[in-house]
């Protein structure tokens, strides 16, 4: 029974404004990416005729949507540009296939997401005290992380959500260098291009070393002033690298433009449109990506698909509408780190994409079906399941946190964590 507050709609009534939870068929046989979203304008109306018979509408969020949201913000473009990414695209025809298995590839990522972390680390300092950083080793890091990736995307893609609040600077730099490799595998660059893409990534937030300490580890929002010396991190880090000779172009334009916005908006040049480097315009939306799924001293992070969420509905004119939609695809439905609902009730974190079939990725189960901890996690592929009489499937995404569920102390606690150095 539908809660009260949850109004059932004909899609023939439906307007701007209302938030639709759930619709009269599963998800997954709508062309319809997210779940749980407001109607922002007429064509997204259509789709929804297009698409069903009626709704379901929470009364409080549509409240709660037309405060926050202005008329002008209302009217803009269709918000999943859902007709796009369900048809076939150059982009969903580039294909690979992993070289290895998830397993024969994750001790390997462990010890370069370990490596990097002494890297960065050792990095850090140095541009701090003023000292000069091993460009080379940056470089033959990034290279070998790329190696690692075209093994198995999955291994590093999971290490990523290790991500500790009081270390935020240093894993952040790997987090973005491995999801920038992954995007620019997806993106179809060749071997040469991941290497600079790979090493700007890694490098890019330097210049926060020379941002006064008060300011960089402030437990809480700066204030404006605070904020413009924050500001002047791509400047700072920009400078640094220029030192250093070999280093491609792009490298550079990294560290000085990650901040920069398709619509003007960033800083520190107020760049737009064509104006932005494609390197730079990359590891702006990874910068963005992983900035909101990681907790830091005054940001809960949020999960893997309420970011892609916010980054197509809220900073979609930040970045290439095209970039943002290939970015979506590239995680997939599902991304790794998302907590999921099957139709057992079981509660489990994604581990892996798969790419062949995406809407079966392999799930470390956490929850069993009424919701009580498993007294030992366990591994389902719900590829094999999907070959069963009576096949499990993932009814919902979760938002992060649900149940209590700490993704980054379950793959700690897992039997294939990271060795203490990476905690």
């Amino acid at each position: 029974m539908k809660k009260k507050e949850h109004e059932k709609v004909e899609v023939d009534k439906l307007h701007i404004g209302m938030y639709v939870t759930e619709l009269d068929r599963p998800w997954l046989e709508s062309p319809f990416l997210f779940q749980g979203f407001p109607i922002r304008n007429h064509d997204e109306i259509e789709q929804l005729r297009e698409s069903c018979d009626f709704v379901y509408i929470d009364v409080e969020q549509s409240i709660e949507w037309k405060k926050q949201e202005s008329t002008a913000l209302q009217d803009k473009e269709v918000r999943f540009a859902t007709r796009a990414l369900n048809r076939k695209s150059p982009r969903e025809k580039i294909e690979y296939n992993d070289k290895q298995g998830f397993t024969q590839t994750l001790p390997e990522a462990i010890m370069l997401y370990s490596a990097a972390k002494d890297y960065i680390g050792n990095v850090l300092e140095d541009v701090r005290l003023g000292n000069s950083i091993d460009t080379g080793a940056a470089r033959e890091l990034a290279d070998r992380l790329a190696e690692n990736i075209v093994k198995n995307e999955n291994a590093l893609m999971w290490l990523t959500q290790l991500k500790n609040r009081d270390e935020y600077t240093s894993m952040h730099s790997i987090n973005v260098c491995v999801l920038s490799l992954l995007f620019g595998r997806f993106l179809g660059l060749k071997e040469d291009e991941l290497s600079v893409l790979g090493l700007g990534a890694l490098l890019h937030d330097v210049g926060k070393m020379q941002v006064p300490s008060e300011i960089l580890n402030k437990p809480g929002r700066l204030d404006t002033e605070e904020g413009l010396v924050m500001r002047r991190h791509p400047e700072y880090g920009h400078a640094i690298l220029k030192e250093y000779e070999g280093l491609h172009p792009a490298v550079l334009e990294i560290a000085l433009s990650h901040h920069e916005r398709f619509d003007g908006s960033g800083y520190p040049r107020g760049l737009e449109g064509k104006s932005l480097n494609n390197y730079a315009l990359i590891v702006s939306v990874i910068d963005f990506y992983d900035a909101v799924t990681s907790d830091r001293a005054y940001h809960i992070g949020i999960s893997p698909h309420e970011a892609l969420n916010m980054m197509y509905a809220v900073a979609a004119k930040s970045f290439p509408k095209e970039l943002i939609e290939s970015f979506i695809q590239c995680l997939g439905i599902y991304p790794i780190g998302s907590l999921v609902e099957l139709d057992s009730g079981e509660v489990g974190v994604v581990m892996t994409v798969n790419r062949q079939r995406r809407l079966n990725p392999i799930l470390t189960l956490v929850l069993d079906g009424s919701k009580r901890p498993l007294p030992k996690v366990k591994m389902m592929n719900l590829e094999l399941q999907a070959r069963r009489e009576s096949p499990m499937r993932i009814k919902k995404i979760l938002e992060s946190n649900a149940y209590g569920i700490d993704v980054r102390q379950l793959i700690l606690q897992s039997n294939m964590t990271a060795p203490a150095a990476m905690m």
